[in-house]
């Protein structure tokens, strides 16, 4: 039997639990600190537009004069998650960062 650590990817604390299985029989965790929002996480994701940080990727490449198309290749995302990544930036106020 093999004992994986797991920390949570807000707070990286270790007070983690699991917290069932999605349809395709992934473990999900949840985080039991204090301090943390409680969402639950996963440690695979089966679809890259779930990951942490690819809105943030999305962002960047756009603001690097990447189209769509290619950062939806790049990325392996739909384009629809692009598309929904770059109105929900366009709908935040200005001088602030979108959360991811």
């Amino acid at each position: 039997m093999v004992m994986v650590a797991v920390k949570c990817p807000v707070c990286k604390g270790t007070d983690v639990s699991r917290n069932g299985k999605t349809k395709q029989d992934v473990q999900r965790y949840i985080c039991n600190e204090r301090t943390c929002s409680g969402k639950p996480f996963l440690l695979e994701y089966t679809y890259n537009g779930a990951k942490p940080g690819i809105e943030g990727e999305i962002i960047n490449m756009t603001a690097n004069a990447s189209g769509i198309s290619d950062i939806s290749r790049v990325l392996k995302v739909s384009e629809t998650k692009v598309t929904q990544t770059l109105k929900k930036q366009k709908n935040t106020p200005a001088g602030s960062a979108a959360s991811s």
